[in-house]
């Protein structure tokens, strides 16, 4: 279901599906996290998670990977409770939850080739900790 139809479902107050019974569904992602202890959600592709230039920049942000939460795009959308204050996608835009802060960038193998592309992640930071 894309983004807006679900909004628009939300507005007639019909909610989303939430799994009730979890085990019965061994091998999907499990919604119910406790991320209270992270300090950067990032949703990104697999490979994302295991470029090595995301050390790199967790550490420009001052974080340790240790603080950093991944997920793809179909698990963020089902994520529910408290999220860090600060999302990073690298799946394109994702409606900003209320009282966070959004970072958005292309996927880290292009951030490697693209200066623009490292200064415009850079400028998104540094505006949210000012």
């Amino acid at each position: 279901m894309k983004d807006q139809q679900a909004l628009y479902l939300q507005e007639m107050g019909i909610t989303r599906w939430q799994v009730r019974k979890p085990e019965l569904f061994p091998f999907s992602f499990n919604c119910a996290i406790d991320l209270s202890h992270y300090k950067l959600l990032l949703v990104a592709s697999t490979a994302d998670f295991a470029h090595p230039l995301l050390l790199s920049i967790v550490n420009a942000f001052n974080l340790k990977l240790s603080e950093v939460y991944c997920c793809s795009m179909a698990q963020f959308k089902n994520l529910q409770g408290q999220l860090p204050e600060l999302i990073w996608s690298t799946q394109g835009e994702i409606n900003q939850p209320q009282g966070h802060k959004l970072l958005t960038s292309v996927t880290i193998d292009q951030l490697v080739n693209d200066a623009k592309a490292k200064k415009s992640l850079w400028k998104q930071f540094c505006a949210f900790n000012q």
